[in-house]
């Protein structure tokens, strides 16, 4: 079985903007030969997967605009230290594939099960253990930069997901030890 290495190169949008202290990043992703399957679940019950969450849409259409969903994560493999999390709108193309962000949380303690809290939409300013792995795309489309934009399509019924991935994260390489994906619902 060969190794595959994938290869993500992220440029960021900063046309206008000068405070971005990186244009280009690069990460290295290796899929282990033993990865997992995650299990992912809501910690607020207002989040079901079906519909979402009124006071968690956009700034566009919710005054002060929403935060993801805080995730539980669990069947966590031992040597995972960061979580991948890339937030799309499935319905529509152009925000696909982690087109809403794409935002890393450092785990410090061991275990097979891990709470990720909630973060606020539309900003940059992010709680401490989280990092911006991708500024959110509606940037193009007039909507505020930030690490994540919340479902944002005015209530056309697009459907929006998360990706998650459990990473082994050295200085060498990156290594995925598990994934899953999870429905945040329509809006």
């Amino acid at each position: 079985m060969h190794k595959t290495i994938i290869l993500i190169s992220i440029l960021a949008f900063s046309a206008c903007s000068g405070d971005k202290k990186e244009s280009i990043t690069t990460i290295n992703y290796e899929p282990s030969k033993d990865k997992v399957d995650l299990n992912i679940s809501f910690v607020d019950k207002k989040w079901d997967g079906k519909v979402v969450p009124k006071d968690e849409i956009c700034s566009d259409h919710h005054a002060g605009g929403g935060h993801s969903p805080s995730l539980k994560i669990s069947n966590l493999p031992a040597k995972t230290n960061y979580i991948i999390m890339a937030f799309s709108d499935e319905t529509f193309k152009g925000m696909r594939d982690g087109g809403h962000g794409t935002v890393g949380y450092e785990i410090k303690a061991k275990g097979t099960t891990v709470t990720i809290p909630s973060i606020k939409g539309e900003t940059f300013t992010l709680p401490t253990g989280f990092s911006s792995i991708r500024e959110h795309q509606g940037v193009q489309f007039g909507k505020k930069e930030g690490a994540y934009l919340p479902p944002c399509s005015g209530g056309g019924g697009n459907h929006y997901s998360v990706n998650v991935k459990a990473v082994d994260k050295t200085a060498d390489k990156n290594t995925i030890l598990g994934e899953a994906d999870l429905s945040l619902g329509n809006y």
